[in-house]
């Protein structure tokens, strides 16, 4: 039987929960949680951890910050994660949503001698864990309190209990508010909102007019085309964003851009008609000569300077000269960061 909180432990519940609701930005959301919830149970470290369905770590964060090799270790760690924590385990296995302690499951002395516990919880003088799981339509959000002196009390797990609901609901409006935010801005740009298997939730009138004319669409699409639903899935390099997907018609060019992903798969896609002219004009503006920007445009499209020597009815030598100018105003070393400061100078300006 549940025990009557204290009062100040009803203030510090409230407080908390009033600081929670305040949260309505979904990319922020794991360091305002901590700020609204970090003092309300004691811990030495806080972690926020999303799972994919398959239940493989795909989002950590941690207060205070990890240690670079901490964090490796466990995003490396995959679904051994899962496999050694018995916890995580039995929340992946049955869907439970009480809040749990390791020790619920093991003994310290057992916990003490998995790979898990000295390879990651020891280095970080993390000996006691309290938390609980909440689902997302794909996957699910964890959330833990680590501590190095004695175990957590049923008290602290009287409070997550009560927490748990408020959480989910907190979640939930961040969400609701992304999404909101996201259509608002597609009514004065052309703007898609789509789930991760391509189907449309939402289109403004001018981005499905683009998805006519560049996909040869006869009617108002509830479905992305399939080569941009490949595009989606096609998962991007470590630690680089979905770049665009482009297509050319007529000499004129659609580029399409992830503005965000949700946790569930829900993306937010702005649409952009551009010309090679328009993007020319960019690229001047920021200091280069016309040929150069020439140059420059072709090598964000994957051209070796053979190709483009040829594209513009130039010499190889030419081509490299007119590169290594590009390089000094720039700033950079090489073609690869002078292709990624194009893409910025023309998606700011």
């Amino acid at each position: 039987m549940a025990r009557r909180l204290r009062h100040k432990d009803l203030r510090a519940f409230s407080n908390s929960i009033q600081l929670l609701y305040r949260v309505s930005d979904l990319d922020s959301f794991p360091r305002r949680v901590f700020e609204a919830l970090g003092s309300l149970v004691r811990c030495d470290c806080f972690a926020y951890n999303e799972f994919g369905p398959d239940g493989v770590l795909k989002l950590l964060h941690c207060e205070p910050e990890l240690p670079a090799e901490s964090t490796n270790f466990l995003l490396s760690l995959g679904l051994e994660f899962t496999h050694e924590h018995p916890a995580v385990e039995y929340v992946t296995r049955t869907g439970s949503a009480e809040p749990l302690k390791i020790t619920d499951f093991t003994s310290q002395q057992k916990w003490r001698r998995t790979t898990l516990y000295n390879e990651f919880f020891h280095p970080l003088r993390c000996e006691h864990q309290i938390g609980f799981a909440f689902p997302l339509p794909k996957g699910q959000i964890a959330l833990g309190w680590n501590c190095a002196g004695r175990d957590y009390s049923e008290d602290d797990r009287q409070l997550l209990t009560l927490l748990r609901p408020h959480l989910m609901q907190a979640y939930a409006n961040a969400l609701t508010l992304a999404r909101i935010t996201s259509a608002m801005t597609g009514m004065t740009r052309a703007c898609i909102i789509a789930g991760e298997d391509g189907a449309i939730e939402y289109a403004s009138a001018a981005a499905v007019h683009l998805l006519q004319k560049y996909f040869d669409l006869s009617a108002e699409p509830t479905q992305l085309p399939p080569q941009l639903t490949h595009w989606l899935l096609k998962p991007a390099g470590v630690g680089q964003k979905t770049g665009p997907f482009e297509i050319e018609r007529d000499a004129v060019r659609l580029v399409v851009s992830l503005a965000r992903r949700d946790a569930d798969g829900t993306c937010s896609l702005l649409l952009e008609e551009t010309s090679d002219t328009i993007l020319k004009t960019r690229l001047v503006s920021a200091g280069l000569t016309l040929r150069e920007a020439e140059v420059l445009l072709w090598v964000t499209r994957g051209k070796a300077s053979s190709e483009i020597a040829v594209i513009l009815g130039s010499k190889t030598a030419t081509v490299s000269k007119h590169l290594e100018h590009v390089y000094q105003k720039l700033g950079v070393e090489n073609r690869t960061a002078a292709a990624n400061a194009a893409s910025k100078l023309i998606a700011s300006t």
